[in-house]
């Protein structure tokens, strides 16, 4: 019985950490394997995946051994900035809070950025589903649920309220679609602790599910379209690398939760489910990223930052995925509002979180982050990577590295080679960081 409960156990923990990874990276995965080039694209997504557990580990271990040093071992750790506190300093600690915070509204921008997107083009769906029939006719493509998988020109020609005029096309555009969201998930937010959406949430796992089986049926129906020669933007190099590079380290970020999620994990198996999380992820993130590449029948240049985008409206299957994928947000998009608002009140500020005065305020701050980023940049590639590159200088590769090398120094065991190595990887995020901005 001990040994059926700890696979289960084990089974449980590989879940929640590949389930956690299954983000809106994988919306932007295509875009980032054509901006990298087809090989370098799939090597560097390697090489990330590999170098993001690498660091994990190191969280994982300073947490083990943070329990070790406890006088009271029971008492549990909630959060890496904690291990950063304990062993580097109180003041670092507080500046790894803020680096997460800021993790947390990026995030935040991102989700409002898709959810606005979803909203968009799923009331053209349905506007020219109604229009259609209230005709007397029926859209071919609306019902045609194994047609084309990326129409490009499709969006000019449909015959949706937005072509033809009206209320519906001054109402129902990119600028005020963020604000209706402001008016269905406000109320949402000021919801003290959102436990319901936390078991919804935990359903999210069915929009994953389904994104994967819609990937496989529209390739099936598509085809291989990979020639070098009819498409001159197919290259197995291509200088845009660092788009990808910055969106898989958002891709395979744990680091700040990593601690809290394994806490009722066996403790001699941590390391090995979350490499295995780890391996099933990267499986997942390039089979999207490569099956859509290679299947694409338009120019590759053409792939949206959000592949949903190359779907036309009236796409049936791209309406379910939209729809799953909004309801999936909806539901986290107060969960991120209540950890920002628990992180900097309660640890930084040191005050009641469940004030109302500071629930309104986190509110409003990510609310209003969200919808002018949704407003005026809501280009959700550049968001994903550059947010990427920043959570991942900061948690992928320095704290890590740095509270890994204070144990070391306090327990007398460096040696340059272990130094050096190190720092080449702090210095391999900088790099990726900066780079974001040169291209």
């Amino acid at each position: 019985m001990g040994t059926e409960s700890q696979q289960a156990g084990s089974v449980t923990t590989v879940f929640s950490l590949w389930n956690a990874m299954m983000g809106t990276t994988m919306l932007a995965i295509p875009w980032a394997i054509q901006q990298a080039g087809f090989t370098l694209g799939i090597f560097l997504t390697l090489f990330i995946a590999g170098l993001s557990y690498y660091t994990i580990t190191l969280v994982l271990s300073m947490a083990d051994e943070m329990r070790f040093r406890q006088v009271d071992g029971s008492v549990p750790i909630q959060d890496f900035s904690e291990v950063c506190a304990y062993f580097v300093g109180r003041r670092f600690g507080q500046i790894t809070v803020c680096i997460s915070l800021f993790t947390m509204i990026t995030a935040g921008i991102a989700y409002w950025i898709l959810m606005s997107d979803f909203l968009f083009e799923m009331g053209h769906s349905i506007a020219g589903f109604l229009n259609t029939t209230s005709n007397g006719t029926k859209s071919h493509h609306l019902y045609m649920t194994h047609g084309p998988m990326y129409v490009k020109h499709f969006r000019a020609t449909e015959d949706t309220p937005s072509a033809t005029g009206g209320i519906f096309s001054q109402i129902w555009t990119q600028s005020f679609i963020p604000l209706f969201l402001v008016v269905a998930i406000f109320p949402l937010t000021l919801i003290r602790t959102p436990v319901i959406f936390t078991k919804i949430s935990s359903l999210g796992v069915i929009s994953v599910f389904y994104l994967i089986a819609l990937v496989g049926v529209k390739a099936g129906i598509l085809g291989l379209n990979f020639d070098f020669c009819a498409d001159p933007t197919l290259r197995d190099f291509r200088s845009g690398f660092p788009a990808l590079t910055g969106t898989m380290v958002m891709a395979f970020f744990l680091h700040n939760t990593v601690v809290a999620m394994t806490t009722a994990s066996n403790p001699n198996t941590r390391s090995r489910d979350t490499g295995i999380a780890y391996i099933l992820a990267c499986i997942t993130y390039l089979y999207i990223g490569i099956t859509v590449y290679v299947t694409f029948p338009e120019n590759k240049g053409t792939i949206q930052d959000n592949f949903l985008k190359n779907f036309a409206s009236s796409d049936v299957l791209g309406l379910v995925a939209r729809a799953l994928l909004l309801l999936q947000m909806i539901s986290i998009f107060p969960l991120l509002v209540y950890v920002t608002r628990i992180q900097l009140v309660r640890q930084l500020l040191r005050r009641d979180p469940q004030n109302f005065k500071w629930i309104l305020i986190t509110s409003v701050t990510l609310i209003s982050a969200g919808t002018l980023m949704a407003i005026f940049f809501p280009k959700i590639g550049t968001v994903l990577r550059v947010t990427g590159s920043l959570a991942g200088l900061a948690f992928s590769f320095t704290l890590p590295c740095i509270v890994y090398l204070t144990y070391l120094r306090q327990e007398g065991k460096t040696t340059h080679a272990i130094v050096w190595t190190h720092l080449l990887i702090i210095l391999l995020g900088l790099i990726n960081f900066i780079s974001q901005f040169l291209i």
